[in-house]
């Protein structure tokens, strides 16, 4: 018989690629779950109270604590029907999902937020604006007076200088024309005929570079972006890769349950009085 999920919470900053991959794992699940969203830095001091290490996103609950999509995944399949599980049990497929998650989840990850970040960090308000929309009134207050340690802090962490961003987007580039020959076949994912961890770390990969609706809410309106940018998310919409990513998000990405702070600041949030 099935065990019964435990409650979950998933602490993160909410922008961030391992955050929206690992949403999109416990949204595969069906599991109901809240989400508390700290700023960049702070939050990973907090993972420490929770069974943490510093690493962000943590989910946890009684007796597990899960650093990233990937443990999350593996935790919740434990516990699930085998409909629901995104790696597989047999050989060679749970070999070829592994190696497709750490390639996009890895390299492509890694790449699109350092190019994401370096043409985003300079506008200011904009960005302040997407930082602070999902944490406590206390974080938006202090948001401001802080933002130019998060973005030397983003800026170290990613190592965003202009000749490394001309090399990522070449990275970049490189990857989804080797993406685009693979997925010529018209495959529905990415290792099989069913969704798997490989599919989610591919579209949360993407998603700053294709901007499907779900995720417009971390980054400014496409024709707000800076051009490089905007030109790299209208390339990328337009060829195969891209397009896969979008249908993903189509057929996978509604929003997971219990999105949100705590059912109290969601209730506060829907109120007429509190300020968008």
């Amino acid at each position: 018989m099935r065990s019964e999920r435990p409650p979950l919470t998933m602490l993160t900053f909410a922008p961030m690629i391992d955050s929206e991959c690992t949403r999109r794992v416990l949204g595969a699940h069906g599991a109901s779950y809240e989400e508390r969203d700290r700023l960049f830095g702070w939050v990973s001091l907090l993972t420490l109270l929770h069974g943490g290490y510093g690493r962000v996103p943590l989910v946890y609950g009684k007796n597990a604590a899960m650093s990233g999509p990937a443990p999350t995944a593996r935790f919740l399949d434990a516990i699930a029907a085998p409909e629901r599980r995104l790696l597989p049990r047999e050989q060679p497929p749970r070999q070829q999902v592994e190696a497709e998650f750490a390639i996009y989840n890895g390299e492509l990850a890694s790449d699109v937020a350092a190019f994401a970040y370096y043409h985003l960090l300079p506008q200011r308000e904009a960005m302040i604006e997407r930082f602070g929309a999902a944490v406590t009134p206390l974080g938006r207050k202090i948001l401001p007076s802080v933002y130019g340690i998060l973005r030397w802090l983003f800026s170290a962490l990613l190592r965003l200088r202009p000749q490394r961003i001309d090399d990522v987007a070449l990275r970049i580039e490189t990857l989804l024309d080797w993406s685009d020959v693979r997925l010529s076949d018209n495959r529905p994912y990415l290792v099989g005929n069913r969704p798997t961890l490989a599919d989610l770390g591919f579209m949360s990969a993407m998603a700053p570079i294709v901007v499907p609706p779900t995720y417009e809410r971390n980054v400014p309106a496409v024709a707000d972006l800076p051009p490089p940018y905007r030109e790299m998310v209208m390339r990328t919409r337009n060829r195969p890769s891209g397009r896969f990513a979008l249908d993903l998000y189509a057929k996978l990405g509604n929003e997971p349950a219990h999105r949100g702070s705590s059912p109290v600041q969601r209730a506060k949030r829907r109120s007429p009085s509190r300020k968008a």
